[in-house]
């Protein structure tokens, strides 16, 4: 079949280098298979191009069309999911790239090569990503324009150069809708995939999880607090709360998590139960991707006005969907509190409940310091003083384990992390008949001056339990306080720097933190990092509707749809005017560039040549006037007429050689 239609060169060239671009950063998460028929399809469509190869025929395409169809679904083991779809989308944007035959094809591959590249931004949103796909996006713009040009403008640098001008041109029209159209969720969402990995702290929490956890560096969530923030030993982002103890991790209560929840036109009775006094603490949180519902906050928050933020029944905080992407959301919390007061008979055998056999040496230890204590509060005096006296180490090379994980730690190891001591001494509450819970999450946090925020790592995971008294409700104790205080008041690396082990698996994220001028580019990279993500990838519904209000007041959906487009029709009008009154740009032939450069000269030398002189009259002049210049200026003269109005084909080489060796000679 003879193709009716044959890309422009220039075009061609710009839209595989847009192919390799937007399709590279997939490469990681895409199945091999999909990566080998990319680069298949890019090698055929070159050669297609050359003449050497014919275009696929119609069950060659079949085939294809199979192959894709049949094997993400095979390869995902699914085919619902954002990883599979964006296979899917990848597959349809080569193929079509190689049946591209008319220029209606071109269209469409230029569309989906814009597709393609926004799917980038479901992974990631980072200012280096961004930049990376703006970049992409142009070269897609330039194969766009390359369809329209004839072949005496092809050229691949002028087109990128025009595509580059249409989109500097597009930036303020860009900023107006980003600024005022109205954040809408999306009209549908694909479900992440589970073979994406889970970050953060999980559901369950066991000797050695979050110890595996704090070799990560990165980055768990950001907070900025109006006002100064909390001291770093009440930094305490409760996440999870964990009820229920399997006599070896512990996990979420079925009853409290996921099934009741506080909405926010329905708050249930338990809400009551919240007595808050004191200052409050207000404060936003920018949460990176966890996969996981739960979110974090200092004890103990309010219900925030957002209606994808719920309450559990055990006073935390979490989103009604899971966490794929960055979200910003606002926090009060109240310092001074009181949590259930009064503890019902259920809640109170739900959180004192422990397997019937296993741990024998702890429950007995557990008796016996109760009957020497004989209140809760001293019991749990007499537990942590245990703690701090008894030679207990506080390292992240904890000794493994056995059958009875509360036993090997408490009498024969004595050498763990903060879920060892937080899983003990719960344990150890529950047998003397204490409620008790273990909480996981995040304690501490590096303040970024340059920000003014809090940044929380991974490394700053931490886990501790909370305590029901009568009359005085759940009440944090931290056993690793009592184990390694310098944890709670400076941090991870404070506390186990004889190990010489913090982020030993990140050598290059330790340096970081340990030599000043990398500590100091380091925040400032990471405040830059952070207004991005305030005011771009956080700029959701509520942040546009504080920034609207605060700078125009009250307002309605009408007159932000009149100022917009008020806006609009001023920038296109000022747009239309520089075109307008810009001077028609003429192109200048090398040969008259050069010959002007010779003219320029003579200029200087007192010799300007008139307007409307043809070149031998003007030779004939600067002769007369100059005779040590005569075979000089012969030479160039003769090389240009030779070259404009004879039918040289040497190019423009030998006149510039001759006006070189003119202008030496007339500048000795």
């Amino acid at each position: 079949m003879t193709a009716l239609y044959q890309i422009p060169r220039n075009s061609l060239a710009w839209l595989l280098a847009a192919q390799v671009a937007v399709i590279a950063p997939h490469v990681t998460r895409l199945p091999i298979w999909v990566t080998l028929v990319s680069a298949g399809c890019f090698f055929w469509r070159i050669m297609v191009y050359r003449g050497r190869w014919r275009y696929p025929g119609r069950w060659t395409k079949v085939a294809f069309v199979l192959v894709g169809v049949v094997g993400i679904p095979v390869g995902y083991r699914t085919i619902l999911g954002l990883e599979p779809a964006v296979a899917m989308l990848v597959i349809a944007y080569v193929l079509k790239l190689l049946e591209m035959q008319h220029k209606r094809d071109a269209y469409i591959v230029v569309l989906l090569g814009y597709f393609v590249a926004m799917t980038q931004f479901l992974f990631f949103q980072t200012i280096p990503w961004t930049l990376y796909m703006m970049g992409a996006v142009l070269m897609i713009t330039a194969g766009l324009i390359g369809l329209n040009q004839t072949r005496t403008h092809a050229r691949p640098l002028v087109t990128l150069r025009t595509a580059g001008l249409l989109m500097a041109q597009s930036v303020p029209l860009m900023v107006i809708l980003f600024v005022l159209f109205p954040r809408l969720p999306p009209i549908w969402t694909v479900p992440m995939p589970s073979q994406v990995a889970r970050s953060g702290v999980s559901d369950t929490v066991a000797p050695g999880d979050i110890a595996s956890l704090v070799a990560s560096s990165d980055l768990a969530f950001k907070a900025t607090f109006d006002g100064e923030p909390p001291p770093f030993s009440r930094r305490y982002w409760r996440g999870v709360v964990l009820s229920r103890f399997d006599g070896r991790a512990w996990r979420q209560d079925n009853l409290v998590w996921p099934t009741v929840w506080c909405k926010l036109n329905e708050p249930p009775d338990w809400v009551s139960d919240i007595e808050t006094s004191g200052d409050a603490i207000s404060y936003d949180i920018i949460l990176e991707p966890t996969q996981q519902n739960w979110l974090y906050s200092l004890n103990v928050p309010t219900l925030p006005n957002d209606r994808d933020i719920v309450m559990a029944r055990d006073y935390r905080l979490a989103s009604t969907e899971p966490v794929s992407s960055k979200i910003r959301y606002q926090v009060v919390s109240h310092p001074v509190h009181t949590l259930e007061a009064n503890l019902s008979d259920f809640w109170r055998y739900r959180t004192t409940l422990l397997p019937d056999e296993g741990n024998p040496r702890s429950r007995e230890l557990a008796r016996q310091l109760m009957q020497e204590a004989g209140s809760p509060r001293d019991y749990v005096r007499r537990v942590l003083r245990m703690y701090n006296e008894l030679g207990f180490v506080y390292t992240l090379k904890p000794a493994t384990l056995g059958k009875d994980p509360v036993d090997g730690f408490l009498f024969d190891t004595r050498r763990g992390f903060c879920e060892h001591y937080a899983s003990s001494f719960a344990f150890l509450m529950r047998a003397a008949g204490v409620p008790a819970r273990v909480v996981a999450g995040y304690q501490g946090g590096e303040y970024n001056q340059f920000g003014d925020y809090v940044a929380v790592h991974q490394y700053d995971a931490h886990a501790w339990a909370e305590v029901w008294f009568e009359g005085q409700g759940w009440v944090r104790v931290d056993p690793t306080a009592a184990v390694a205080p310098d944890r709670i008041e400076r941090g991870l690396e404070a506390a186990v720097k004889d190990e010489q082990t913090f982020l030993a698996d990140s050598p290059l994220s330790a340096m970081s933190h340990q030599m000043l001028w990398l500590v100091e580019l380091r925040l400032q990279l990471s405040a830059i990092s952070y207004y991005w993500d305030s005011w771009i990838v956080g700029y959701n519904p509520s942040v546009q509707q504080a920034f609207l209000s605060r700078h125009l007041g009250n307002f309605d959906r009408k007159e932000i749809g009149m100022l917009m487009l008020g806006l609009f029709f001023a920038v296109l009008g000022v747009i239309g005017l520089i075109l307008l009154m810009k001077r028609p740009y003429r192109t200048i032939a090398p040969a008259d560039k050069a010959y002007l450069r010779f003219c320029a000269v003579l200029s200087r030398q007192g010799i300007p040549r008139e307007r409307g002189e043809g070149p031998i009259d003007y030779a004939q002049r600067v002769a007369l006037a100059r005779p040590e210049l005569e075979g000089a200026v012969s030479d160039v003269t003769a090389a240009y007429i030779d070259l404009v109005y004879g039918q040289s084909a040497e190019g423009t080489g030998r006149l510039q050689r001759a006006v070189r060796h003119f202008r030496l000679q007339a500048l000795a």
